[in-house]
């Protein structure tokens, strides 16, 4: 089953997001700084959202959604290495809750494997934060694979299994020998994406490709709850990007976009009957405090696969292959 309709998961997700919370509520506004796009570098931008705490906004430009101002890349980046007790948190209920290894899928019609296997059926690939491993597990059967990771939680887990990198991408001195790289999302907690998208491109043979899946800034789930969305939780979502930023990202950095669409519409009338009533308990797919919460949405969820809603560019996630040019 789902951890998105598994009870006990969503209760100790949802009592770490409070934390969350309780902890941005004591951030000084000095310990931030403001930022210009972290895409096409312009000052030009409109306020967005807030998140009860910090600020969104949409680059006038290039329409990249940021967080402005945001905490020192260099603080965001040691959180995730482990610097951060309540990312540490994170990971570790996720590991509480993980069973066993995924089986070997379908590369036609697994959603992780599908774009990339359309392009690629061979070769080379590296999984940019390959996080307990799961992606890899399932690439394994098809793709000679590696991982990324900086949290040291999560790479001694898929260091059992796999090559782990132990640094990001910049400091590892990797040569330009893969034919695949991965970005499960990654990119909206990178304070400097294009800069990550450069170090790809240098590690990446002529005709590889990256592949990328990461919040949708266009989403209807955005639209809709703004600051209450899930793209949006705690301090850690620095980037949310669309297709139009994404284009300006890979145009910026030697690449261009080969194939994209949005997947998964994350909004669910039980949601939004509480998002309405009780908008001060709301929390974007996480609210198992109330009655039969888990069952509810996944009938909903259910309902959505046979309905087959064409969301062109507005699901919950993009996903992209990018190509070198």
């Amino acid at each position: 089953m789902s951890l998105n309709y598994h009870r006990q998961y969503n209760l100790e997700i949802r009592n770490w997001l409070l934390k969350v919370f309780e902890y941005a509520g004591t951030i000084s506004k000095e310990e931030l700084v403001n930022r210009v796009c972290p895409v096409c570098g312009s000052t030009g931008s409109r306020f967005l959202a807030n998140n009860d705490f910090f600020d969104y906004v949409s680059c006038c430009h290039c329409t990249l959604v940021y967080m402005n101002p945001s905490f020192p890349a260099d603080r965001v980046n040691e959180g995730f290495k482990g610097d951060d007790e309540l990312v540490m948190e994170y990971f570790n209920i996720i590991l509480k809750y993980k069973t066993g290894l995924p089986p070997r899928p379908d590369p036609l019609t697994d959603h992780k494997l599908k774009d990339i296997y359309a392009v690629k059926q061979w070769g080379k690939l590296l999984d940019v934060g390959c996080s307990l491993g799961d992606f890899l597990h399932k690439a394994k059967y098809f793709y000679e694979v590696e991982g990324v990771e900086v949290n040291p939680l999560t790479r001694a887990v898929t260091g059992n299994f796999f090559k782990v990198h132990e640094d990001y991408l910049s400091n590892l001195g990797l040569t330009t020998e893969y034919d695949i790289v991965t970005l499960n999302q990654i990119l909206y907690g990178v304070p400097d994406p294009v800069t990550l998208l450069k170090d790809i491109h240098a590690v990446l043979r002529e005709d590889g490709i990256l592949y990328i899946n990461t919040p949708n800034a266009d989403s209807y789930a955005m639209q809709l709850y703004k600051g209450r969305c899930n793209h949006l939780y705690g301090y850690t979502t620095q980037n949310v990007f669309n297709r139009l930023s994404l284009e300006k990202a890979a145009e910026l950095t030697g690449f261009k976009i080969k194939s994209f669409r949005t997947e998964w519409l994350d909004i669910y009338v039980t949601d939004i009957l509480l998002f309405l009533d009780k908008p001060e308990e709301f929390i974007h797919k996480k609210n198992p405090q109330f009655e039969g919460y888990e069952s509810r949405i996944n009938i909903e969820e259910e309902m959505h696969k046979r309905l087959d809603y064409k969301l062109g560019e507005r699901g919950n996630y993009l996903v992209a292959v990018l190509e070198k040019v």
